[in-house]
């Protein structure tokens, strides 16, 4: 990212692409007042370049997070500030969240409107696959929030007419991780996330990948060994591993929330040396690592990087390293992300 002015011709240097295109496209972003001309280069030789920055009215981007936890939308302008930061509940129905996503979208574009500034994005972000080709949520057996099956194009319908990009949180967790976070020098990662429910987002020669119907990385249906009892059925993984696991067996009336508050309770718990809970701890990790592991046999990665409520705590990651190291071709190192929930 570059927050500086920049000239065309030093341009075309970082991005490799010829200067006849960077002419033409910084034409179009001037006209369209994205970029503005900010002064010229002095001391060298040659023809002077002119310097170049984004407009500080460039206009605004809107992020909708749709999760287990509730719904937060955030407006920022393309330098990274801070327009609208609105939280609401979980919703206890799909149509709370179609209602809450369009109540919360509409605030946010009149915080931006009353600055001056166009509208250019819109992201949703869901703790559901999405369908790369269509957009539309793919419904899941066992999903931690059969509440969000939605189809986000259509709620917004008639909102905007900036683009709308829809993606499943765990992907824009490893894009935002591969951008600004833990995966910025390599280009084969895999993000792991254990929260309420357990996801990975995988990267490979530096692109995301989603597969065929955005189910790439849904690890949560990877089987665990028969000697479990954990778990029966599909989505076993993640009965074993996702912050439920902590859980008490009643997890149905448990809240995301309160079951967060539960794992962070067994973490205390061994860290004070009980045995139960060191024994919980031992199992969560060893399941999360065979299954990384399994992962690291199958793409080569370079790095795992861990994310998460359950998945970012410090206790977890020796133990998933430990098991990674012994089961996988060869060792992979083991991280936590750089960038946070936000």
């Amino acid at each position: 990212f570059v927050h500086s002015a920049v000239t065309r011709a030093e341009i075309a240097r970082q991005t490799g692409i010829s200067k006849a295109t960077i002419n033409e496209a910084v034409r179009r972003l001037e006209r369209s007042g994205l970029l503005v001309a900010g002064g010229s280069e002095e001391g060298r030789p040659g023809r002077a370049g002119t310097f170049y920055e984004l407009a500080s009215d460039a206009g605004f981007i809107i992020a909708a997070e749709l999760g287990a936890a509730g719904l937060q939308i955030a407006a920022t302008d393309l330098f990274g500030q801070s327009i609208a930061s609105l939280n609401f509940p979980p919703p206890d129905n799909v149509r709370g969240v179609e209602a809450g996503l369009r109540r919360g979208v509409k605030e946010a574009m009149a915080r931006g409107a009353r600055l001056g500034h166009p509208l250019r994005a819109v992201s949703v972000s869901i703790a559901n696959p999405v369908d790369p080709a269509s957009g539309q949520v793919v419904p899941l057996p066992d999903t931690p929030y059969p509440e969000g099956v939605i189809a986000p194009a259509q709620v917004l319908a008639g909102l905007f007419s900036a683009p709308l990009m829809v993606d499943n949180d765990v992907n824009l967790a490893a894009i935002a991780e591969r951008v600004l976070g833990a995966g910025r020098s390599v280009d084969n990662f895999v993000y792991v996330y254990i929260g309420a429910g357990l996801g990975m987002g995988i990267v490979l020669n530096g692109s995301l990948v989603r597969g065929a119907r955005g189910l790439a990385g849904e690890i949560g249906y990877l089987p665990v060994g028969p000697s479990s009892e954990a778990a029966q059925g599909r989505h076993r993984l993640a009965r074993v591993a996702a912050a439920g696991s902590f859980a008490s067996n009643d997890k149905a009336r448990v809240r995301p929330r309160q079951v967060f508050q539960l794992a962070e309770a067994v973490f205390a718990r061994a860290e004070r040396g009980d045995t139960e809970a060191l024994e919980l701890l031992e199992r969560e990790g060893r399941a999360v690592g065979e299954a990384v592991a399994a992962v690291c046999a199958t793409i080569d990665p370079q790095l795992v990087i861990l994310g998460g409520p359950v998945g970012g705590h410090p206790a977890l990651l020796p133990l998933v390293q430990v098991t990674v190291n012994e089961l996988a071709p060869v060792p992979i190192p083991v991280q936590h992300g750089l960038v946070g929930e936000n």
